[in-house]
């Protein structure tokens, strides 16, 4: 080979060269900044009935049964709903690779069962009487005796609202009373049966008073005087 073809492939290997070692950083940066490609999660909706609207964040998605596929990693917001029954709401995180399967029987709207009413609460109430020992009625049902001294019936588990407390002792008045039960407070009585006229056990027979007689006239004197004596003459003879 002469001189010329030698210096000919002298250049050739140099730039080759060059270019070699201009392309490996650039390699090397674009390994560093490459990030890997995102194969998603995959999300399944099943209905009974099936035909349910499926919305993913708010945005339709299809019809049951559905599946998603390629879903982007992230926190979702999963809606069923059908006409003529209730929607179903869920929420899920979806990642790389994983699968979520959602199952959901609907519940027609005609069949739902009606709203529980608020439960009103429960209080107590406290009765004593002034003597013990009275009966106790409580919306006209025996409720217990009140005891002896300064002790009271204590009624549980009362209804919240009006309630009638009628207490009774033999040869008292009676006494009735409305309170007003409210949620876990007690309302106490002061059923103070001494403080009227104690009922007569008994009703008393009425009787007529002895009058004393009349005095007699003068005239009616003298004639019984008179009638007395001569009485008096026949028994003689």
């Amino acid at each position: 080979m002469d001189q010329y073809s030698r210096r000919n492939r002298n250049i050739i290997l140099g730039i080759i060269a060059c270019l070699l070692l201009a392309g490996i950083p650039a390699a090397m940066a674009a390994n560093e900044t490459a990030t890997p490609l995102s194969i998603g999660g995959m999300i399944t909706v099943i209905s009974y009935p099936q035909g349910a609207a499926v919305s993913l964040n708010g945005e339709y998605a299809g019809t049951t049964p559905a599946k998603l596929v390629n879903v982007t990693p992230g926190d979702y917001m999963i809606n069923v709903s059908l006409a003529g029954y209730n929607n179903e709401t869920f929420t899920t995180t979806i990642f790389d690779g994983s699968t979520r399967e959602i199952g959901v029987n609907l519940e027609n709207t005609s069949t739902a069962p009606s709203p529980t009413p608020t439960n009103p609460g429960y209080g107590s109430i406290a009765i004593d009487s002034t003597p013990g020992g009275a009966s106790v009625t409580l919306d006209g049902n025996p409720a217990g005796v009140t005891p002896a001294g300064r002790a009271a019936l204590i009624l549980n588990s009362v209804a919240s609202g009006n309630h009638t407390v009628t207490v009774e002792l033999a040869g008292y008045p009676r006494y009735t009373g409305t309170v007003m039960v409210m949620k876990n407070q007690v309302v106490k009585v002061n059923a103070d049966l001494s403080a009227g006229t104690p009922a007569v056990a008994g009703t008393p027979v009425a009787t007529t008073p002895r009058q004393a007689p009349a005095p007699l006239s003068p005239l009616t004197a003298i004639a019984a005087a008179g009638l007395i004596g001569c009485a008096a003459v026949f028994r003689r003879s």
